[in-house]
């Protein structure tokens, strides 16, 4: 026993609730117990039958200081609980017997008996149960048996955990032992656990998921790791592709792999985690064609929202890197796809900064989103749509937005401006005019040039990477340069304009021209900007991921160690606490044995003292004197060891069966004929040597 233990004081009454106590004090003969009403008493030990004993870490212990917390362990891994529970029941129990014991330390009381049934398979399955035969006890074997017990009761999620966890070395065996937990409990994964699971070597059915769409908040992001490195592997081709269709990779037709149809999901719910997320960031950079659209709409979906996410910071930033590769030209997508899809993603960016130009909602990252979308569609795209929905309260909305160069606000401002100071659109000549600023080098969707991933190859011109397109505002300037000016057209469209009306175009021509030229320079000088920064940041990844694997390597040794040094210090306490017992069991059995041995002697000292009274009562001759004498000196000497006498001889008191003896029967009135004696008087360890020899009074 120990300070901390409990102990349980049964009540005599059988309907009295137990009465639980603290131990706070251990002594070499007892033990100081806090009751719940704060009184404190010392029992003896060894404890007495009625008292009963909890150690600290047992289960008794933890179902009675926070039962919810025992209850949550034994619904995740019921098996580990189980055998703990075997191991404190002494090593071997029937399944009835630890259905009782689960009972009585709440828990399992939901299960029937076709649970426990499956409950005692799954019992033998583990390398430490064992049973003689068939129908026989559960018998706990030696730890030593199996070393990675531990690993084999651990939940399919805590497995994963550990199994996703860098290493430099395994132990033979341990990472075997941590796929068996996995896969024992795989029903219990989500999609991106049983991804990670796959993707770590873990033997699975076919993929389980009919859904089209997954969350990945709750995952850990060690676990995420693993899920994005697979991805990033099974759309290589992809991100790679030269034909408009892509053939799935190998791997998505293994058992246990995610279907086809379910990549783009998995990488939707990966990039719109509205918190912070390494992998989630990596995630944002493999998406291409269709795919990279449906997750940039998913983001778009983010902002939109009502309930604001817990941090839109983290959607602008997996936004912006998705952005440029769902606007550029790719042979995945179609051109009437782009487009669709370019109308689409301005149209809803347009609604949402109203919405919030409306309720007056000041959201920097929301106006960013906006600002980065109007930025990245093509100017006939940003034309068309601002067209549909040009009002004096979209001028106002685009003032909120930020103030960049060539940035999405300075877009659609001058578009905007461009659109209220342009003749009639229905007039032949202007139409003419605007078509013969089109020139084939344009392209029909001149989106944003995204730079190539860190560590690509460079691949060819022909390949289906997208290639730099012009700036839209960029394109009069190529038309002049290529002289559009003097072809037949542009005669006809000068014979056809008064020459005030030509020289005003040829004017804002040229202001567009210089415009183009400086956007140009200002792009070269930020792609060379951003082509350093993206070398550091490549840089500092790969310090970081080094860094990250050194720190889990020591997580994984520090609790390693941690779970060696519980089980040693488990063991230590068992032993002391035996040795201790053991100590005061003798002490105890010694002490009972020289009171005892004290009580004899003593008591023939009583029965020599009894005679020698005797006769110092009865004796008439000259001697008495002498006798009464001696008798007294003898009983100085045996007070000292705490012997006194009872009842002088000749007084007249009331009969004790205890202190008296009478020859003749029990009476009311006794008269003492020879004193007695007696050990500790008047004490509760008193104790009657030799009782007093009494006669009853003469009526």
């Amino acid at each position: 026993m120990e300070s901390g233990y409990l102990v349980i004081r049964r009540q005599g009454n059988s309907k009295g609730d137990d009465c639980i106590g603290t131990v706070c004090q251990v002594e070499d003969d007892n033990a100081v117990v806090q009751w719940p009403e704060g009184l404190r008493t010392r029992i003896p030990l060894p404890v007495p039958s009625d008292i009963t004993v909890v150690p600290v870490d047992s289960l008794r212990y933890r179902s009675l200081r926070d039962a919810s917390a025992l209850r949550e362990e034994f619904t995740k891994s019921p098996v580990s609980v189980l055998i703990r529970l075997l191991d404190e029941m002494g090593g071997e129990a029937s399944v009835k017997e630890l259905r009782s014991q689960a009972r009585t330390l709440g828990l399992a009381g939901e299960h029937n008996s076709t649970w426990w049934s499956h409950m005692r398979k799954r019992l033998l399955s583990h390398p430490r149960v064992a049973e003689a035969k068939p129908g026989a006890p559960l018998k706990l074997l030696d730890e030593s048996a199996d070393p990675f017990v531990g690993e084999r009761a651990l939940s399919a999620q805590e497995a994963l955990e550990a199994l996703a966890t860098p290493t430099t070395k395994w132990a033979q065996g341990r990472q075997q032992a941590l796929r068996k937990a996995v896969a024992s409990g795989a029903s219990e994964l989500s999609a991106y656990e049983h991804v990670a699971a796959h993707a770590l070597g873990v033997a699975l059915q076919s993929w389980p998921f009919d859904e089209t769409a997954y969350t990945a908040q709750g995952v850990s992001e060690r676990v995420l790791a693993a899920v994005v490195e697979f991805l990033a592997e099974v759309t290589t081709g992809q991100r790679r592709a030269k034909n408009p269709v892509a053939d799935p990779s190998s791997k998505l037709s293994k058992p246990g792999a995610p279907s086809p149809h379910a990549v783009t999901p998995l990488l939707v719910g990966l990039v719109t985690i509205p918190v912070e997320s390494a992998a989630a960031d990596q995630a944002a950079k493999l998406p291409r064609g269709l795919a990279a659209q449906e997750c940039v709409m998913a983001v778009m979906a983010g902002f939109d929202e009502t309930e604001q996410p817990a941090d839109r910071k983290q959607l602008l930033r997996r936004g912006a890197a998705l952005l440029q590769w769902a606007v550029a030209e790719n042979s995945l997508v179609t051109g009437e796809q782009r487009e669709a899809f370019g109308e689409e993603l301005c149209s809803r960016a347009l609604r949402l900064l109203l919405l919030s130009a409306e309720l007056e909602q000041h959201q920097g990252p929301l106006y960013e989103w906006v600002d980065l979308v109007l930025a990245a569609v093509p100017d006939h795209v940003l034309q068309h749509v601002i067209a549909t929905t040009l009002s004096d309260d979209l001028k106002a909305a685009l003032e909120t937005l930020p103030a960049r160069p060539n940035g999405g606000r300075e877009r659609a401002t001058r578009l905007m401006t461009s659109l209220s100071a342009r003749p009639d659109e229905s007039d032949p000549a202007v139409q003419s005019l605007r078509d013969s600023a089109q020139t084939p080098e344009a392209g029909a969707y001149g989106g944003p040039t995204p730079d190539k991933e860190p560590g690509q190859a460079i691949e060819p011109e022909d390949q289906s990477s997208p290639a730099p397109a012009p700036a839209a505002s960029s394109v009069q300037e190529t038309c002049a340069s290529d002289g559009a000016a003097d072809t037949p057209e542009s005669s006809e469209i000068g014979q056809s304009f008064p020459l005030e009306e030509r020289a005003r175009y040829e004017a804002a021509l040229d202001q567009e021209r210089a415009v183009a030229w400086a956007l140009r320079s200002e792009r070269d000088d930020l792609r060379q900007e951003l082509a350093t920064l993206q070398s550091r940041c490549d840089r500092a990844d790969e310090e970081i991921s080094t860094l990250r694997g050194q720190l889990g390597i020591a997580s994984a040794e520090l609790e390693d160690v941690t779970r060696r040094a519980d089980a040693l210090t488990r063991k230590a306490q068992r032993q002391e606490e035996e040795l201790r017992q053991g100590r005061q069991a003798g002490r105890a059995a010694s002490q009972s044995q020289l009171r005892q041995a004290r009580i004899d002697g003593l008591r023939v000292l009583a029965t020599v003292l009894a005679e020698v009274a005797d006769q110092a009562i009865h004796t008439t001759t000259d001697d008495s004197a002498s006798a009464h004498a001696l008798y007294r000196r003898v009983l100085a000497q045996a007070s000292a060891a705490g012997l006194t006498d009872i009842g002088p001889a000749g007084e007249e008191v009331d009969f004790d069966p205890v202190h008296h003896q009478s020859r003749t029967g029990p009476s009311a009135r006794v008269i003492v004929e020879r004193p007695g004696f007696a050990w500790q008087a008047g004490t509760p360890q008193e104790v009657v040597l030799v009782p007093a020899l009494v006669r009853p009074v003469e009526q």
